[in-house]
């Protein structure tokens, strides 16, 4: 018999995978902007960033969640877990910037909202969305800083 054990991740856990993600997309974001990732003209290459930046913020919200111990039994999207992180009073212009990156990563469902002209609006794009994770991340709370576990 093979037995499936499941072990939920702590909040470090998920804002170390979190940072691991953001890290990812950022260092991918460099080399796209450096010339040495290129696939065409085409949006697509910044596609993965994307995806790294959007799984970021869901772990990054989750783990805040989980420090506030309010426990998240079923799967919530982006927006769910903005709104269950209002606390964070982030600015209009910030969930803004949060609301773009999920109809943009709608792409893995198969849906193109058609938001950018070029593939340098979307870089730019990547980029606010980069610097706001830092930012958000910036808030964490002492007991989750690294400083504070060693």
């Amino acid at each position: 018999k093979c037995r499936m054990d499941r072990r939920y991740l702590s909040p470090l856990e998920l804002l170390n995978n979190a940072t691991h993600h953001a890290y990812c997309a950022d260092y991918l974001l460099r080399h796209v902007a450096l010339g040495e990732v290129q696939r065409g003209d085409t949006i697509d290459v910044l596609s993965p960033v994307v995806s790294l930046m959007y799984q970021a913020f869901q772990l990054l919200f989750k783990a805040y969640c989980l420090h506030d111990h309010r426990a998240i039994k079923e799967h919530k999207n982006l927006s769910e877990l903005v709104e269950m992180n209002r606390h964070l009073g982030l600015s209009s212009q910030e969930i803004s910037l949060l609301k773009t990156l999920a109809r943009q990563y709608a792409f893995h469902k198969g849906i193109d909202y058609e938001l950018w002209e070029n593939q340098q609006q979307l870089h730019v794009f990547c980029e606010k969305i980069v610097s706001l994770y830092e930012r958000i991340q910036q808030m964490m709370p002492l007991e989750l800083q690294d400083d504070y576990q060693s």
